[in-house]
């Protein structure tokens, strides 16, 4: 197991340090043209007149590039946390999607060079799980899915990924590759310890085995088919958290749009609409930028909200104002807010969030962290 788990451990490393290098090559160089003509320009004794039109559309493009690099790189790191929790006994009600959408962020750089992605991640309801042990299944799925396809031709060959809820409610994930497949003679033992067919430099074999422990523990399956030179199909199912099973998977959507509902007070325009846009399509979303405004929402709403996203620092009326008055007038919703910040920076913020048991999002906010709340709402 120990074996196993440092041979996973080396290529993700191996994968993740290859897609960070890729963004911060032009991150680097893009924004150090930026640095070289603004020395220039800094230099001359008339840098209005050397700045031309050109120079500013080229550090523009320089600039632009370099910004999607680091939010390349920052949802890299953050996938990152998914696969390194510590405690794995712990269990709570994960979002399927997001947990996939970051597995197939760290196997990525193993897809790409051997076949094109194909995605149809529909609403699943949430399930018990450990996010770090259920992320590690997805990975070694995915991993397994694209080191069966040769390198090279990526254009003729896909790795699949889907989601879905059955008709008993339960969450359906499957992993399919055009790739090689497996023997006959060898399908009816690839969940065995111990039994590979990739060699002995490839692990030892408990990657598989270890997966179906985990999936058999949460209640569900994992089952393979495999057409030798066509390709495998892997397919997961979970059960939904409790008060989400037996509801199909247009019943879930209903469901979710129909019960869901939030409210978001940010005092910055772009976030609180990229909250907004995030969440559309899947729950009803309501936008203030300013606390008193969603403070009389709050308390006013014929159908209250199922969560409310606050930033904690605002101008005239912080978050912890708004929970002050609402614990005084309407003690019940006061669990329903969660708090958002872009860092703690005065004493009393930070003796606030310890004194209240409601969580706290860091910014830049997590799309999956978001789902995982409202899942529990």
């Amino acid at each position: 197991m120990r074996a196993d788990r440092m041979t996973a451990l080396g290529t993700l490393a191996a994968g993740v340090a290859h897609e960070i290098n890729n963004p911060l090559t032009y991150l680097l160089l893009d924004l150090e043209r930026v640095l070289r003509r603004f020395r220039t320009l800094a230099a001359s004794q008339d840098p209005g007149g050397d700045l031309t039109r050109e120079d500013l559309e080229a550090c523009l493009r320089s600039l632009t590039r370099a910004v999607e690099g680091a939010d390349r790189v920052r949802q890299i790191v953050r996938s990152l946390v998914i696969f390194s929790q510590g405690n794995v006994e712990h269990r709570g009600l994960v979002d399927v999607r997001g947990i996939v959408e970051s597995a197939v962020q760290m196997a990525w750089h193993e897809i790409r060079h051997r076949a094109r992605l194909d995605k149809n991640l529909r609403e699943v309801p949430p399930v018990e799980a450990n996010e770090a042990q259920l992320g590690g299944v997805f990975l070694a799925l995915l991993v397994n899915a694209a080191q069966a396809i040769p390198e090279g031709h990526a254009d003729e060959n896909a790795v699949g990924v889907a989601t879905r809820a059955d008709d008993l409610g339960n969450v359906i994930v499957e992993i399919t590759d055009t790739g090689t497949g497996i023997a006959p003679e060898a399908l009816p033992r690839i969940f065995d310890p111990f039994f590979t067919t990739k060699g002995a430099l490839a692990g030892v074999g408990l990657g598989l085995s270890i997966a179906h422990g985990i999936v058999r523990d949460l209640g569900g399956t994992l089952r393979a088919r495999s057409d030798r030179g066509k390709g495998s199909t892997f397919t997961l199912s979970l059960p939904a958290a409790r008060p989400y099973r037996r509801v199909s998977s247009g019943a879930w959507r209903a469901l979710t749009a129909e019960r869901k509902r939030v409210l978001v007070i940010d005092d910055e325009p772009l976030v609180r609409e990229a909250i907004a846009e995030a969440l559309s399509g899947e729950i009803e979303v309501t936008h203030v930028g300013d606390a008193r405004r969603g403070l009389e929402l709050l308390l006013g709403a014929p159908t209250p909200f199922d969560l409310v996203l606050c930033d904690l620092m605002m101008p005239v009326m912080t978050g912890m104002d708004l929970y002050v008055e609402v614990v005084r007038t309407a003690p019940n919703l006061a669990g329903r807010i969660v708090f958002m910040t872009g860092g703690v920076f005065t004493g009393r913020a930070k003796s606030f969030l310890e004194s209240v048991g409601n969580s706290c999002l860091e910014k830049p906010l997590q799309i999956g962290k978001l789902r995982s709340l409202l899942a529990r709402s």
